[in-house]
């Protein structure tokens, strides 16, 4: 299921500017069966799939380990609408003037390079750019950075919830931008 939402105050059009596509990738664009391991003070390992992790709170001395990240991707299976939608956006993308369009592929990963080799196999060539933290502030100070740059349309698909308050919150101090954020659950 697709929640979308659009931040847009009543009655004000916006005017034609450049464009920014952002999209998540893990648990987006592709199921990977990649782990976050959760290791706690006495020594014991728990593994994570990415949901889980997103909604889960460190308690006190544990530590988080996401090695299976930097690895390449095992079995990931492709989340067809979307990739189809990042296809579009890509597709656009090559027609539009320099600088009009961009469209990022923004992970929480360490290391993009994963990532761009997976895409690769299915034939699509995407700028991916790697925070490495899975903090949701990360992915809004890079999304605000771009807004900076000039990008006044922005679109966001992420399946964190948290992701997706932190960029809304964030881009509610640009009135001039039009956000469209959508989680992907």
């Amino acid at each position: 299921m697709i929640i979308l939402k659009e931040l847009l105050p009543a009655g004000k059009p916006k005017k034609a500017g450049k464009k920014l596509r952002v999209f998540d990738f893990d648990d987006t664009l592709a199921k990977v069966n990649s782990w976050v391991y959760i290791k706690t003070p006495g020594g014991k390992e728990k593994k994570l799939d990415s949901a889980e992790y997103a909604v889960y709170k460190l308690k006190p001395g544990e530590t988080e380990d996401f090695r299976d990240f930097n690895k390449l991707l095992r079995s990931p299976k492709l989340i067809k609408q979307n990739v189809k939608m990042l296809r579009k956006q890509l597709a656009k993308a090559s027609k539009a003037s320099r600088g009009a369009r961009k469209v990022t592929i923004l992970t929480a990963r360490a290391l993009g390079f994963p990532v761009r080799h997976f895409l690769k196999t299915i034939g699509l060539d995407a700028y991916i750019v790697p925070i490495g933290s899975s903090d949701p502030e990360k992915k809004a100070d890079w999304i605000e950075a771009q807004v900076k740059k000039g990008y006044t349309d922005v679109a966001f698909m992420d399946d964190s919830a948290k992701n997706i308050k932190a960029v809304e919150r964030r881009l509610k101090n640009y009135p001039d931008v039009k956000l469209i954020a959508t989680l992907v659950d």
